[in-house]
């Protein structure tokens, strides 16, 4: 088998709105879970593990258990590595689950980059091929099938969210 190698330029163009204000699903909340996520790096393994837990809790099907962790994961590096926490000191972490799938959504304190800067830069582009970073939102895009985004909860801040479409869920245990 032999690998191909391609030159930047003929790496697929991200679009510039890959971190697009979108309206998130409107889920008829059949569970919900909410928690707190310290600001620091180690804290997002445990954040991880509690979003596989509180989902195999649930009832919820492997493979969607899963991408909902990836999810979950890139976006509260994101705001470890990009926001601010909020004024209470923490990042927030909320699972809901619907009829036909579950929302992760992680809201921090604000940019540490003026607003403006961030609402114009394509946050998940990746600048060359070699960087071993820039890739998180491009994973989301592709694990929650395109159906991701932020809103804005206040000036500067946003809200990151994923929805992960869940089929065979084996209902609460």
């Amino acid at each position: 088998m032999s690998v191909a190698t391609a030159s930047s330029a003929s790496l697929p163009q991200v679009s510039p709105t890959v971190p697009a204000l979108r309206k998130r699903p409107r889920l008829r909340a059949q569970r919900l879970q909410a928690m707190s996520v310290a600001p620091q790096a180690s804290a997002v393994s445990d954040a991880r593990r509690a979003v596989n837990q509180t989902l195999t809790r649930w009832g919820v099907a492997e493979e969607p258990v899963f991408v909902a962790e990836l999810c979950a994961t890139e976006l509260l590096t994101n705001a470890v590595q990009h926001a601010v926490p909020s004024p209470g000191g923490e990042i927030s972490l909320q699972i809901t689950q619907g009829r036909a799938g579950v929302l992760i959504e992680v809201e921090d304190g604000g940019s540490k980059e003026e607003s403006a800067a961030v609402a114009a830069r394509p946050s998940g582009s990746v600048d060359d091929g070699k960087s071993e970073h820039g890739r998180g939102l491009l994973l989301v895009e592709e694990l929650s099938g395109g159906c991701w985004g932020r809103r804005r909860v206040g000036p500067g801040q946003f809200s990151m969210w994923a929805y992960v479409a869940v089929s065979g869920s084996r209902g609460a245990r």
